[in-house]
């Protein structure tokens, strides 16, 4: 009762009216763009038609004639939770809104979240609150090979309920595959494979070396001229691992023990993979190894709990040392199975800089490098004109546990503002 307590008062919180703006001028004290040039100055943005007009730098910066002008101490971009479940594992925790796990199967690569995302999802409106404006919303951890991920925002346009269509940044962003304990925990209970680590990645590279297969039997019935009657059969399974063992569809590896993480360089190195890491609890054990395969990381959550002994190795400090390692990240939230289901990223974010990684830093991992290594930096992650006009607006710096987000912007328009 008291966690649906909790869960009320936020939503009710997120409930507050929209405002509606073709033209909005965001007065700030001290405004992160995250782009190039000085962060952390007094400066305008301005928005039209959903989109960023225009950023200018200096104190006492006056807005244009015909613009609704917003003003709060620090503006920063919308926050980018890199990898979460936000969308598909929803507050009630039943089975009703839980589709985060499709363990049927050990390999369903053929899945999306896309076919799951509920974009009224109350927890979304959560997210949002606290200036999270994007979302990788990508399948839990059961399976082995766990299905595609997709990237939405947060909040939709206009006062009528949401649909995918306008949420949706990219339907199928990156491939999901899970290592370590829950997989082998997941199937070997049910006793079917994968009971052992072993069995778990030899699965993945029996599925990775399937769809090699599969596409050379294509290209090779095309290069013989097409002959329907020599056409191979279609397996959908398979043709959805092709993009990502051709390189033009990221792969994320879910691992947290460093063994884990090893395992997860050498199937990607094995495979010329294009692909990152994901959780990565004991990445700081084995940071010069991440550093040497140059591969991103999506660390996170930062406070989470000690399950198993995958996770008991966990430290705050792990975002820094791998920052110092050379290593690009951004932060995620990942999948929690208690009510209310998803972690807050503002929090997270909190934690990570007062343990080394500073405000700055912090920022930048769940903004523009998030974006960058999303792939999707072209249209959010900074405040720079032409890009979506995704905002968060701060009473105080936005990793200060007193501090309070007054205002959430997503394409242009107030999805939240604090009452």
């Amino acid at each position: 009762m008291r966690t649906l307590r909790w869960l009320t008062l936020l939503i009710c919180a997120a409930s507050a009216t929209r405002l509606v703006a073709q033209n909005i001028a965001v007065l700030a004290d001290h405004l992160y763009t995250m782009a190039d040039g000085t962060q952390g100055e007094p400066g305008v943005v301005l928005i039209r038609d959903g989109k960023i007009e225009g950023v200018h730098r200096g104190p006492h910066q006056p807005a244009p004639d015909g613009y609704t002008v917003l003003k709060a101490a620090f503006v920063t971009p919308g926050l980018i939770d890199a990898d979460t479940t936000a969308g598909i594992s929803g507050a009630y925790n039943i089975t009703a809104d839980q589709d985060q796990d499709e363990a049927t199967d050990p390999n369903t690569a053929d899945v999306r979240t896309l076919d799951s995302f509920n974009p009224n999802e109350r927890l979304l409106k959560v997210l949002n609150q606290y200036g999270v404006t994007t979302v990788q919303t990508a399948p839990g951890p059961r399976n082995p090979i766990a299905g595609r991920a997709g990237i939405f925002k947060t909040a939709g346009t206009g006062s009528a309920p949401a649909t995918v269509e306008q949420l949706v940044i990219r339907q199928e962003s990156a491939m999901v595959f899970n290592l370590g304990e829950t997989p082998k925990v997941t199937y070997g209970k049910k006793e079917k494979a994968p009971s052992t680590r072993m069995k778990t990645a030899e699965i993945i590279r029996h599925a990775l070396s399937d769809a090699k297969a599969y596409e050379e039997k294509w290209d090779k019935w095309k290069k013989d001229g097409s002959d329907i009657s020599k056409q191979p059969s279609r397996d959908m399974k398979v043709e959805a691992l092709v993009p990502v063992v051709d390189g033009k569809m990221l792969a994320i590896f879910n691992a947290y023990r460093a063994d884990d993480i090893d395992t997860a360089i050498r199937i990607g190195s094995e495979f010329h993979l294009h692909y990152v890491l994901a959780s990565v609890t004991e990445g700081y054990l084995i940071a010069d190894a991440i550093h040497r395969a140059g591969v991103p990381c999506l660390l996170g959550p930062v406070m989470q709990r000690f399950e198993s002994l995958q996770t008991a190795n966990a430290t705050f400090e792990n975002p820094v040392i791998l920052k110092r390692a050379e290593v690009p990240i951004a932060l995620m939230t990942g999948y929690e199975s208690y009510v209310p289901k998803n972690r807050i990223l503002l929090f997270e974010a909190g934690i990570a800089a007062s343990n080394g990684l500073g405000m700055e830093e912090t920022l930048r991992t769940v903004t523009a490098g998030a974006a960058k290594i999303l792939g999707i930096d072209d249209r959010v992650g900074s405040l720079a004109p032409g890009k979506d006009a995704d905002v968060a607006l701060f009473d105080g710096d936005p990793f200060e546990y007193t501090s309070h987000v007054l205002a959430v912007l997503v394409n242009g328009q107030v999805s939240y503002q604090r009452k």
